[in-house]
């Protein structure tokens, strides 16, 4: 029951026919501070179209910013949702959660600081058309597009950082704010199972394995545990049928790339969860399994933080101790284990003949029963490296390098610049070969360099950036810089113009050294949107 002082959801004053604008929402969060002075909002971002996004930051009273909020030693929880605007049931559980907190669940700030970013993708939220998004059950009114106003993925942006979203979503929320848990919401656009929602972990294996682990083996089944027994829903990891009529052929994640939003995250040293509401419900199910899901992390955030907090701790510990030997940079996925799916039994659409791409695939029509039944399946949900590196004690690039030195630091990652010329026992990665993608994505013609890393003596000219790997975005600084990473820099066209010789721009020092360097700024001091106040 909703009390009459306080906002209802647009979905809700509609009777699920519609979802919120950017402007309901932000009237929905001004309704919500009327009632609480103690929620605070700021602005992490603004769009190319000039639309605000916020951060509503509930917690402890007192509770105003990052120092004040890690002064309490309680979990940082940050909830994003609409980063794909045809994807919106995230956006109104998001808003209904936060109801709550200045409500019935009031008391979970006293256990936690709790961040909503209920509408990331705002330019794209406000190109509702009923047409959009065909197969996905509702609502009526229609729905926004995946992409933002400059045309991009913003699920695909996190390494690169194009877009403004983005910089501000690094610069404003991770970096500054450093949540333990990001809760990232989304719905299905794949398989017909029988799942009222599917989730994910971090999935890169550079992730910190002890986060990964728990996740896996505590947190998440509890939460199963928990949807199932107190809603009565079954949920389970993402993942979709290679073909739907052959359900054996097993059920497959997606992809361990940080380029997503809870890969990334696991980089970070921080614990991530992906949720997928299942797009063939309806509209206000799918809501409500999100809603419910939101509040059984939080309530398992409650009962584990402390050990999470550890964890984390640990992870970052490690790194600063020198222990981070060898990470890797290219992966295949692999089977995880054998278990039930719960699949729906389809048909083929004789009257919509259509073949599959690739031998072994879903035909491009298939007829729903509705029949749901359990099968005997691989589960093909984890990643194994194919290729690895040795973690250096810091990386040198060249210092022409400006936008790659932007985006390091926006990322949060330390960087130094050489003060004067210095001879040094550096790794040189002399390339054999260069391949570049045929076709782009998000604007981009993907660069996969071959090649091996060779000792060298050397003068290092002032100037030099440096990247030192004892501080804790180091997993991230690795992935970001290394030649052969496969969503990297040199990846995503950073380097190109510094392509033109045998040597790759960026090398390493293998042991530490005395370096005689200054920070570049501060990672406070990146360049990104500064976070501000919203007049209530």
């Amino acid at each position: 029951m909703v009390p009459n002082e306080l906002p209802k959801t647009t979905a809700e004053t509609s009777n699920d026919r519609a979802t919120s604008r950017h402007e309901d929402v932000l009237s929905f969060i001004a309704a919500i501070r009327c009632a609480d002075p103690d929620i605070r909002v700021e602005t992490f971002a603004t769009t190319n179209e000039g639309r605000a996004l916020p951060l509503v930051i509930a917690g402890r009273p007192g509770v105003v910013d990052p120092r004040s909020a890690h002064a309490t030693g309680l979990p940082v929880v940050f909830v994003m949702a609409n980063i794909h605007a045809g994807e919106v049931e995230g956006k109104e559980a998001a808003q209904m959660l936060l109801r709550d907190l200045v409500s019935s669940s009031r008391k979970l700030r006293e256990e936690m600081t709790i961040l909503i970013a209920p509408i990331y993708n705002a330019d794209g939220n406000e190109r509702i058309e009923p047409d959009h998004r065909p197969a996905q059950n509702g609502p009526p009114g229609g729905v926004g597009i995946r992409e933002n106003a400059q045309g991009l993925d913003l699920n695909r942006d996190f390494m690169k950082l194009e877009s403004p979203e983005a910089r501000g979503l690094i610069g404003n929320v991770l970096q500054r704010w450093d949540p333990l848990l990001t809760v990232d919401l989304h719905t299905t656009n794949g398989s017909d199972h029988g799942y009222a929602l599917t989730y994910a972990p971090p999935l890169n294996p550079d992730a910190p394995e002890d986060i990964v682990e728990f996740e896996r083996e505590t947190l998440l089944p509890h939460i199963r545990e928990q949807m199932r027994s107190k809603h009565r829903k079954e949920v389970y990891y993402y993942g979709n049928f290679v073909n739907q009529l052959m359900p054996e052929k097993g059920w497959h994640t997606f992809d361990s790339r940080p380029r997503f939003g809870n890969n990334y995250a696991g980089l970070r040293n921080r614990f991530a969860i992906l949720s997928e509401a299942y797009s063939n419900l309806d509209f206000r199910a799918r809501i409500d399994v999100t809603y419910e899901f939101l509040h059984e992390i939080l309530a398992a955030v409650a009962r584990h933080g402390k050990k999470m907090l550890r964890i984390a701790g640990r992870a970052d510990e490690q790194i600063r101790r020198g222990r981070l030997r060898k990470l890797g940079v290219r992966f295949e996925k692999k089977a995880w284990k054998e278990t039930e799916i719960l699949w729906e039994r389809c048909e083929p659409a004789d009257d919509l003949a259509g073949q599959p791409e690739q031998p072994g695939e879903t035909p491009l029509h298939v007829r729903r029963t509705g029949q749901i039944v359990p099968v005997r399946m691989t589960d093909y949900g984890v990643f194994a490296a194919t290729e690895r590196s040795e973690v250096p004690y810091a990386y040198l690039i060249d210092g022409a390098a400006q936008q790659a030195l932007d985006v390091l630091r926006t990322h949060g990652i330390v960087v130094e610049r050489l003060v004067r010329d210095t001879p040094l026992e550096t790794g040189q990665f002399v390339i054999s070969r260069t391949a570049r993608a045929e076709t782009a994505f998000q604007g981009h013609y993907a660069v996969t360099l071959t090649g091996k890393w060779k000792r060298r003596d050397e003068t290092v000219p002032a100037g030099t950036l440096v990247v030192r790997m004892n501080q804790p975005l180091a997993r991230l600084a690795f992935y970001l810089l290394d030649p052969r990473s496969d969503d990297g820099l040199f990846e995503w066209n950073f380097f190109d113009p510094m392509l033109e010789g045998k040597t790759a721009p960026v090398r390493r020092i293998a042991k530490p050294v005395p370096l005689d360097a200054i920070i570049i700024g501060t990672p406070d001091s990146a360049l990104r949107v500064p976070a501000t106040e919203v007049e209530a």
